[in-house]
């Protein structure tokens, strides 16, 4: 890989462009699968939030990483610092326009998830901590807003049963717990350093990695359940990006370049929409 090249993937990964895709990916597949329109400002919503959300955290979160400062990414985002600012306040004045722009009642459904994701970002609680700095909980909070805002909100407002709704909600939220533990495994020494305790510093490495297959295997139990009645499209693309996550978290226990885990298991939230349209 050459330099320019380089630089290119690490502007792409850490400018949260990456991500941010990601979950206008996930939106669109979740539409997709149920023949619902594209909200356009609904979608440029979750692109910029996710934008700002995440570039404030990188930002905040050099201040607890000043021993890891010069390693890894940590030396890239360091780099880019003054960019990823400038993101943030794109980001972050997008996703404010379209917020005040929706209705009434997709405001307060977007509320909580706003709140956990603001409390999560800044350092509001006593010394200096984060809601993502207290042991256990990251995890569940990230599963928790990424399926709030990426598929029971649209469903909700498109008038999809709750039958529907709320398996579909717990699929999605084992989906993300599964795909972030890979990223508790890469930073256990991090959550060490900053006192914070997780599910890989308490089952370690390998039972970690069990557990997270096992979740994506409730995933594709729920999809078969959920597919038997014919509720909706898109089984078949769910079911073999379970199963690509699944051998890529497999492989998480012998990798430590930031790429697959940016790169790659982040990149697993955009499979089912991209085998959703080549298997159309």
């Amino acid at each position: 890989m050459n330099f320019t090249i380089k630089h290119i993937i690490n502007l792409y990964l850490y400018s949260s462009l990456h991500i941010s895709l990601c979950c206008a990916f996930l939106y669109l597949f979740t539409i997709k699968r149920f023949d619902i329109e594209v909200d356009h400002n609904y979608l440029i919503f979750i692109v910029s939030s996710t934008i700002f959300t995440y570039s404030i955290h990188r930002i905040i979160g050099m201040n607890k990483v000043r021993k890891f400062e010069h390693q890894g990414r940590f030396a890239v985002i360091s780099e880019y610092r003054a960019h990823i600012i400038v993101y943030a306040i794109v980001g972050g004045l997008a996703c404010t326009y379209t917020y005040w722009g929706f209705s009434f009642s997709r405001i307060k459904l977007l509320l909580l998830a706003g709140i956990i994701s603001i409390l999560y970002t800044l350092p509001v609680f006593g010394k200096s901590k984060r809601l993502r700095d207290f042991s256990f909980v990251k995890i569940f909070l990230i599963a928790f807003v990424w399926a709030i805002v990426s598929e029971s909100i649209p469903l909700y407002e498109s008038g999809i049963s709750f039958k529907i709704i709320v398996p579909l909600f717990l699929e999605r939220v084992l989906f993300f717990i599964a795909i972030t533990i890979p990223f508790d495994i890469r930073d256990i020494e991090v959550d060490r350093t900053n006192n914070v305790k997780t599910i890989p510093s308490a089952l370690g490495k390998n039972n970690s990695i069990f557990l997270a297959i096992s979740l994506l295997l409730f995933c594709i139990v729920i999809e078969i359940y959920l597919s038997y009645n014919n509720l909706f499209t898109g089984f078949n693309s769910a079911i073999i990006a379970y199963v690509i996550t699944g051998i890529s978290i497999y492989f998480v226990k012998d990798k430590s370049d930031d790429y697959y885990f940016s790169g790659l298991m982040d990149g697993t939230i955009m499979l089912p929409l991209i085998l959703l349209q080549f298997l159309n």
